[in-house]
Parts: C-alpha cells; structure tokens; sequence
C-alpha cells in the first residue's frame, strides 16, 4: 500500500499539519506545533517543524498559529467503523 500525505491547511492556506494513513488503513493528523507560511522561495530551503500531536478518531477544532482562523477535523468513516465494531462495555485493548 503506497503511503501517499496530504497537507492540511487552514482556511487562509498556512499548512497545519498533514494527512496521512496508518498501517490499520485509519487517517491520521500530524498535526505541527506552529503552522507555515508557504510564501518562500527555493533559496530559503525547506523548514523544520515540530508534530505537536497525532489525532486519530476525535473531532477538534484546531486554530491556525499564523491566522487565528479554525478549522475542523474530522475521523474518517474507517475510523468510526473500527470504533462502531466494538462492543458496548468491552475494553479497547
């Protein structure tokens, strides 16, 4: 299975992390600790960033480091599958 990531961006288009899919086939938000401004030229070079968190199966508002403007994030429907499969008061591990 090819790993492919996506960048997930605010409102405004400043990258706040990326998407990508686990090894359980589940989408997952790398989510960085401040967003970037992708206004750079190839003399700047590319910039290190810090993953805050890992959101896998949670809805949450995130708000953009550069902005201030939110955005939304959402599971998956394999998410919600995986978590609607389980029974009622079983343990999740």
């Amino acid at each position: 299975m090819s790993q492919t990531i996506a960048v997930w961006k605010c409102p405004a288009g400043h990258v706040m992390g990326q998407v990508r899919r686990n090894g359980r086939g589940i989408r997952q938000l790398l989510l960085y600790r401040q967003a970037i401004d992708l206004d750079w030229n190839e003399e700047d070079g590319m910039e290190e960033v810090d993953i805050l968190a890992v959101v896998e199966g949670q809805v949450m508002n995130v708000r953009c480091s550069i902005c201030e403007r939110v955005r939304t994030w959402a599971p998956g429907k394999e998410s919600e599958r995986r978590r609607g499969g389980r029974r009622e008061g079983a343990k999740p591990w």
